[in-house]
């Protein structure tokens, strides 16, 4: 209870705006987002953070969610063109249990062991992915968290490499006669909690893609300032997200043609 109390305060100028957005919409609409701030306010603050975001970014934003049947949350049109986003709350709680790292910053700083959320957002995407199905617009998955530590670490562009690749580890190539290490260590990937791609159940190991409804995702950590928003952009899905609509973000994407022979390169754009 504290907690919540505590969010609310700390985000009161976010949660005042959003009240106001909502108040150009019908009441239905804002009564569900002040019961789900009562509920779970990290959800809601979340929320309210996306849209500013978006209207940040000249988009024009109006809730698009069936109140009895759900989807996706807001229906998001620049230039003329629509798009969709869905946002998800990593709470702090979760966050804080898969990351192992607590939510604010010891008095005496050392260096800590953390896991990335990489698995974590891959549970996520793979209940949401329903919501962006046959929508004939392309759907974007915003996945925030207020946690402050998690944000900073587990949404870096580093850790948006590993949502798009897959866990990565250092390899090296080992000289079986001699014993000994030869070249320089890389990276390489098992894809095993990779957003978009997997290996093929077939005998050769061909990479297909996976949850193509999903256009893109955008990792928003809103518990620090300034916030820091990365993008990645799923490589072949049915609608393609146009990264130019929101301009001032940063996306990564696999480079074209590397899944075909299996040494996934990132690029940012």
């Amino acid at each position: 209870m504290e907690l919540r109390n505590d969010l609310k305060i700390s985000y009161i100028e976010a949660i005042e705006q959003h009240r106001r957005w909502l108040q150009h919409f019908d009441k239905q609409r804002l009564g569900k987002w002040e019961n789900l701030l009562n509920a779970d306010p990290e959800a809601a603050i979340c929320e309210a953070e996306t849209v500013e975001l978006l209207l940040n970014y000249d988009v024009e934003v109006q809730p698009y969610e069936n109140l009895s049947k759900g989807g996706p949350d807001f229906l998001c049109t620049k230039k003329g063109r629509n798009f969709y986003v869905e946002v998800t709350c990593i709470t702090i709680d979760i966050a804080t249990k898969k990351s192992a790292l607590p939510p604010s910053y010891p008095a005496q700083p050392s260096p800590q062991y953390y896991r990335f959320l990489t698995n974590h957002i891959l549970g996520e995407l793979c209940n949401k992915t329903r919501q962006c199905s046959e929508l004939g617009q392309p759907c974007i998955i915003a996945i925030a968290t207020l946690h402050h530590r998690a944000g900073a670490c587990c949404f870096r562009k580093s850790a948006c490499e590993d949502i798009l690749t897959g866990t990565s580890q250092a390899t090296v190539d080992i000289n079986v006669k001699e014993g000994r290490a030869e070249g320089e260590p890389y990276l390489t990937t098992e894809l095993r909690d990779s957003a978009f791609i997997r290996f093929a159940k077939t005998a050769d190991g061909t990479i297909e893609y996976a949850r193509n409804p999903i256009s893109a995702l955008l990792l928003c950590a809103f518990g620090q300032y300034p916030i820091m928003v990365n993008g990645v952009l799923h490589p072949n899905s049915n609608y393609p997200f146009d990264r130019e609509m929101l301009l001032g973000i940063e996306f990564c994407m696999l480079e074209s043609g590397c899944e075909k022979n299996r040494h996934l390169k990132v690029k940012w754009i």
